[in-house]
């Protein structure tokens, strides 16, 4: 699932495919970074699909809406489900062994780095041009060690 319009991957997916012959992706929707739309879009995408081995949301709010419907579809335990951002309710899913991975790029460490990048430039100093924050593939063995805030 992915947040935007033109979003799903092509050239990563496509180097992706060529290292894993066996491997299809069946399906590539647009979920808005929605709870709401990524439920409504995972069901039509298991309608579709009677086979599917994984699911990769683009952040975790689409990944929580698909996990309601693959419960309400019987199909959580044939899907590894994996999204981003760590957020509090996808740890707590990953706790209750429903969802398999986020990749950590918390929130609040994001907004951190923004208001100190703004303040330095408003205080005249040098600052990048970009900012990259490390992040963290979390899964059921390191959840409980992850920090998301300070």
């Amino acid at each position: 699932l992915h947040g935007k319009q033109h979003s799903c991957p092509t050239r990563r997916s496509s180097d992706l495919m060529k290292d894993n012959p066996d491997m299809e992706i069946v399906a590539c929707q647009v979920a808005d970074f929605d709870r709401a739309k990524g439920m409504s879009v995972m069901e039509n995408i298991l309608q579709a699909n009677p086979e599917i081995d994984g699911l990769y949301a683009a952040n975790d709010e689409m990944l929580l809406g698909a996990l309601e419907a693959m419960e309400a579809a019987g199909r959580t335990d044939e899907i590894v489900k994996i999204g981003c951002d760590a957020i509090d309710d996808t740890l707590d899913a990953m706790k209750a062994g429903k969802v398999d991975a986020t990749i950590a790029e918390p929130p609040f460490f994001l907004g951190k780095a923004i208001l100190n990048t703004a303040y330095d430039y408003l205080e005249g100093k040098q600052v990048e041009p970009y900012v990259i924050l490390d992040n963290q593939l979390v899964t059921q063995d390191t959840v409980d060690s992850l920090v998301t805030k300070e």
